[in-house]
């Protein structure tokens, strides 16, 4: 399927983009809606779930972005149609797969949320760290990992179980994969706390990009905090619980406080506005608390136990990030759902790291 999809379906027809569950990759993790309804009468119209669309209006050369609930009506075409990005996605079903690592003996297991098939694979050893994301544009999160004895990068195919590799970084580099050029493929990233420097590898062929943002003892917590579909560089500084990321639409810099130094950052889209809410989970009271970016007020609320490990996601595919524990002591996973009941689920055992945590505090 080439770039061009739905283009020039002509100005007299109301023509209607509307989102079905079942749509699939295309090549360059470019997506196809599988069904369209046009129709003369404006009346016509139809609108689905939570995507994201990357699309002419009008004329050549005007790339807005649309995230969330979307209908498209006459004299509009499309160049790109592309899925939501969702953490842990291993299906490309558009929802978060409980997942965990098991380090000592470098095994990945995970449970397909599309047909609730356990799956594993063995890919990477105990020092490495687990850098999961879609790297191929195919809509599946790709297991992969940065080994940083050598500063190098594996990456498992999602489509076919092979895997390539490339150095990128070093010793000390804090990996942290995401997509900054808004290619639909994660680019490989690295934050080097002694320079405060960050390393992009840009997936689209633009180049390296190298950026001074930070401290020495700074977190990275990179996401899309302003929806325009590119990640933003981004840290929690735990020395006074700021946030402080940069936006890519503008390149103007935000400062938050919230939250304290000892609070595990769980960033993500718990409104489902299409843009990351300042999240932190508290271990001394299994509090969260997340501030809205529609009008940066926040909320709380008390999800776990001592001793869990924050793992949220999209675990039921409406969009919005969900509250989710994994609890070593019993390897079992609490998810609340914010569109159905909690979830409470054996998986794994006692040692594994959740594959959602990896990028967490």
């Amino acid at each position: 399927m080439c770039r061009n999809f739905y283009k020039n379906f002509g100005f007299a027809a109301a023509l209607i983009l509307t989102f079905v569950a079942a749509f699939h990759g295309q090549t360059g993790g470019v997506y196809s809606i599988r069904r369209s309804v046009t129709g003369g009468a404006a009346s016509e119209q139809s609108a689905g779930g939570q995507y994201k669309v990357r699309a002419t209006l009008g004329q050549e050369g005007t790339i807005p972005v649309f995230s969330g609930q979307y209908s498209a009506f006459g004299g509009f075409w499309a160049t790109q149609i592309r899925g939501r990005d969702v953490a842990a996605d291993f299906d490309g079903d558009d929802k978060t797969d409980v997942g965990v690592f098991r380090a000592p003996v470098g095994e990945w297991w995970y449970l397909r949320s599309s047909d609730g098939q356990s799956a594993a694979a063995q890919f990477g050893a105990s020092t490495d760290l687990i850098t999961p994301a879609d790297y191929t544009g195919d809509g599946k999160t790709d297991i992969a990992f940065f080994r940083p004895s050598t500063g190098e990068w594996f990456i498992l195919r999602s489509e076919n179980g092979t895997y390539f590799s490339f150095p990128f970084g070093a010793s000390g580099d804090r990996p942290f994969p995401s997509d900054f050029d808004a290619d639909g493929k994660a680019d490989a990233a690295v934050f080097r706390p002694s320079s405060a420097t960050w390393y992009v590898l840009n997936s689209s062929g633009i180049g390296t990009s190298i950026l001074s943002f930070g401290a020495s003892g700074d977190v990275p917590v990179v996401a899309d905090y302003d929806g325009d579909g590119r990640a933003d560089i981004a840290i929690f500084r735990p020395s006074d619980g700021s946030w402080w990321y940069l936006r890519s639409s503008d390149a103007q810099s935000r400062v938050f406080a919230f939250g304290f130094g000892t609070d595990k950052t769980v960033q993500g889209d718990y409104t489902g506005d299409g843009k990351t809410d300042l999240a932190v989970f508290r271990p001394s009271t299994n509090e969260w608390f997340i501030q809205r970016s529609e009008d940066n007020s926040y909320f709380s609320f008390p999800f776990g136990a001592a001793g869990d490990i924050p793992a949220p996601g999209d675990y039921d595919g409406d969009g919005r990030t969900d509250a989710a524990v994994f609890r070593p002591a019993n390897a079992t996973w609490y998810i609340q759902n914010t569109s159905a009941a909690t979830s409470i689920l054996p998986f794994g055992l006692a040692g594994d790291k959740p594959v959602t945590s990896a990028f967490s505090q």
